[in-house]
């Protein structure tokens, strides 16, 4: 049977097992807009202050933070699938593994990329998307759809690796520490030891989803400081406020007013490119960064096909095939052994 069929005929079936078990769909819509409703009530139409732009900061921080519970919510289906493979239907040779793997990858595909809407209709609209371009929202919908599609294979390619559920949701926590500790939120990139800001840093995918995400959600946000969160100082005599602070402003951001009573109140930022700076988050880099986190999700799926040609029997045709070619070579050592 070609190869074509065989994956056409796997995936159909998945996507029948799949609307036949509505549990496992219902569940994953669920925690999409429980999550994207606490999310937006948690940071309900954040403000323009400098504590607002932090709330933007975690409140996109949170929605990353929601993959784990997803990941192994997905996993327990993949290994199901790869079971049955490998106790009933590799034996009969019906189809190949390639074709088990596209079975088990595609159907999540577009109930993920459903319930990713959903998430962003209740988390950015109510809590970020207030006053947001329709640029900046259809490109955080875009970077929402890829956020989907890399969990669903950071799941399956953690799965692929481990030989049972329990190790499977171990190895969870322990990848998501190092994807989610070197992103720049948990410390901020210059705050990071020299040795993990000078690799680790760039290999976490979060880090560029969080960038086109803030990146997009601040730009060209003007930045008014609450009462509290303005520096107070006397200007010196014979200067004024504007004049004082010009030359540091030009060099680190921010803007200064005078008050009533002529005392300088500075705020650290103007506008939220110059917050996001700090983080070292650029919203010229969004493109880039969606492209590499497309990057990234190619990788994921490649993993989860090598993984499972690798459980399913591929450790096993390396080892003939280095058995195979040292047994070769003794023949013929023993034959060069006979004609001297």
């Amino acid at each position: 049977m070609p190869l074509g069929t065989q994956i056409f005929a796997v995936v159909k079936r998945s996507f029948v097992s799949y609307w036949r078990t509505p549990d496992y769909m219902i569940g994953k819509f669920v925690l999409h807009i429980f999550t994207g409703l606490f999310n937006s009530f948690t940071f309900y139409h954040v403000g323009e202050s400098q504590i607002d732009m932090q709330s933007r900061l975690f409140s996109i921080f949170m929605t990353l933070t929601i993959s784990p519970p997803l990941i192994q919510q997905l996993q327990p289906k993949f290994l199901d699938f790869r079971n049955i493979y490998q106790s009933r239907e590799a034996n009969s040779k019906i189809y190949s593994w390639v074709a088990l793997v596209a079975g088990a990858v595609l159907p999540e595909l577009p109930y993920s990329i459903v319930a990713g809407t959903l998430y962003f209709i209740c988390w950015w609209f109510p809590a970020l998307g207030r006053g947001a371009t329709p640029f900046a929202s259809g490109y955080t919908w875009m970077m929402m759809m890829l956020f989907e599609v890399f969990y669903v294979g950071f799941g399956q390619m953690i799965a692929a690796f481990a030989p049972n559920e329990l190790l499977a949701s171990i190895l969870v926590p322990l990848f998501f520490l190092f994807v989610v500790s070197f992103c720049g939120v948990v410390v901020p990139f210059a705050g990071l030891p020299y040795f993990w800001r000078s690799w680790m840093y760039y290999l976490t995918p979060f880090r560029y989803i969080l960038e086109g995400w803030l990146g997009v959600a601040v730009h060209s946000r003007p930045v008014r400081c609450a009462p509290n969160e303005f520096a107070r100082f006397p200007a010196p005599p014979g200067q004024t406020c504007e004049s004082y602070t010009q030359g540091f402003i030009a060099q680190a951001g921010g803007y200064v007013n005078t008050a009533v009573d002529g005392i300088c109140e500075f705020c650290q930022y103007k506008n939220g490119d110059e917050f996001a700076k700090g983080f070292n988050i650029y919203y010229s880099n969004k493109w880039e960064d969606y492209g590499i986190v497309w990057a990234f999700c190619i990788f994921n799926f490649i993993v989860v096909f090598v993984a499972s040609w690798l459980y399913l029997g591929g450790t096993k045709s390396i080892a003939r095939l280095f058995h195979s070619k040292a047994k070769k070579r003794e023949r013929e050592m023993q034959k060069a052994n006979k004609e001297a």
